[in-house]
């Protein structure tokens, strides 16, 4: 892990040697940002959708855009696929230190946070607040989502949200029905129903897909912190009654036999549909890949149980987009903003979510709209309970410091889980290890 961590922070350092060509500036506006064109701007868009439901519908946005705003204010986009979420951040990271970056892309927050250790990365706030190109339907975008493109460690809107899904509990309708059970509402509810279920089958009642993910939310749900942007790992430190006592709460429940991982199944989906395990709590995304499992199953979703209202917490991830602009020409940067707006607008963010992606809505206005309302109507009401927890939204803190990364954090996040949960590891050893593992000791 240390070595893993060594590298990827002697890459990012690398970053900032890459050089940046400047090209001369026409005239600025007061806040310092260029908000017309005077000559063809070609822009290189580069993401990671695979789906092939998903990338037609892309593609047909990039076409649009070029045919009216593009057009417009003479910008050409080319989109180009670049393999997995992972992969793509690869070759941006080659991109960058080869000065062939591309002008826009898609990535996960963490990949943002180390785009930032060089000076690419554009700060849209400027365009954002402009009188004239700005965004006055900036705040329908969900809080939790807006707040996840300004909490990096420096100071800026660096990334908007694009493609969101969060976490949703999973049941089995008929079981439920069946016994006269009622969807858990708190953890203390679904530990009383978990011992229920499996006082009916002698089997688990219980899981989750992510791991790291359950650890995050219910530090935050019982009022503990994780990390920042700064990269200060709370849960290790000062918090770190929180982490032991959500490390026992898996520990007790996985011993007792009322909850298990997903272990070699990976995810819950085909377990829950194969009818082994009656509640799961699992990605949205998910929710597209059960009935192709089990088309018999009666199946729901619910919002995920919280330990109070208080400290309600919901992990939300996806895509983000951002800008990086290599070239140093302050037309690019411009172009490169209205690439993004077009793309995170309601128009577009409609066309996704109804498109059978999987997706969520990232505004409020789409989420409230006739069309989505008849899309949820028409076979995929699974898909509200996820936004009716818009409110709880929170993403995962994106760091890139001197000793280690967020990445980093996670994956040594995951293994403690599965030690205690999986090896019945004594959680404060666990929680030693990780500290170790990520050069707290």
């Amino acid at each position: 892990m240390k070595n893993m961590t060594c590298l990827l922070l002697a890459g990012t350092a690398a970053l900032s040697l890459a050089a940046c060509g400047s090209e001369s500036a026409p005239s600025q506006t007061s806040d310092g940002i260029v908000t017309k064109i005077t000559k063809p701007v070609e822009l290189q868009f580069w993401h990671s959708i695979s789906n092939p439901v998903h990338a037609e519908v892309l593609d047909k946005l990039i076409a649009q855009f070029n045919d009216t705003v593009g057009k417009e204010k003479q910008i050409t986009v080319t989109a180009t696929f670049n393999g997995s979420s992972s992969d793509l951040y690869s070759n941006v990271i080659a991109a960058i230190k080869a000065e062939t970056a591309p002008d826009v892309t898609l990535a996960l927050r963490p990949y943002v946070a180390d785009y930032l250790q060089t000076d690419l990365v554009v700060d849209l706030t400027p365009y954002i607040q402009d009188e004239t190109v700005g965004m006055p339907d900036y705040e329908d975008i969900f809080e939790g989502l807006r707040n996840g493109g300004t909490t990096y460690a420096k100071e800026g809107t660096y990334s908007l949200p694009i493609h969101s899904y969060s976490e949703v509990l999973y049941y089995n309708t008929a079981f439920f029905e069946e016994n006269g059970l009622t969807v858990p509402a708190t953890w203390d509810e679904l530990i009383e129903t978990s011992k229920k279920i499996h006082e009916i089958t002698g089997a688990p009642a219980f899981g989750w897909d992510n791991l790291a993910g359950s650890f995050m939310t219910l530090v935050k749900q019982y009022g503990g912190r994780y990390t920042d942007p700064e990269g200060n790992i709370y849960f290790a430190e000062e918090d770190s009654e929180t982490a032991l006592k959500v490390l026992n709460l898996w520990k007790e429940n996985v011993g007792s036999g009322i909850w298990r991982t997903a272990g070699e199944d990976m995810f819950f989906s085909g377990p829950f549909a194969n009818e082994q395990i009656p509640m799961y709590v699992g990605d949205s995304v998910e929710a597209s890949y059960i009935p192709a499992k089990n088309p018999e199953l009666k199946w729901s979703t619910a919002p995920i149980p919280q330990v109070s209202d208080d400290t309600a917490a919901n992990l939300s991830a996806g895509h983000v987009i951002t800008a990086l602009n290599q070239s140093g020409n302050p037309e690019k940067a411009y172009a490169s903003y209205e690439l993004i707006k077009f793309l995170t607008s309601k128009e577009a963010n409609l066309a996704v979510v109804t498109a059978g992606t999987g997706y969520l809505p990232i505004r409020q206005s789409v989420a409230d709209s006739e069309e989505y309302k008849a899309y949820i109507a028409d076979g995929h009401d699974f898909l509200t309970a996820a936004v009716e927890q818009n409110d709880r939204y929170f993403y995962e803190p994106a760091f890139t410091n001197d000793t280690t990364t967020s990445s980093a954090v996670t994956s040594a996040v995951r293994t403690m889980m599965q030690e205690v949960a999986e090896n019945g590891t004594d959680p404060q050893t666990a929680l030693d290890n990780l500290k170790q593992t990520v050069g707290l000791n």
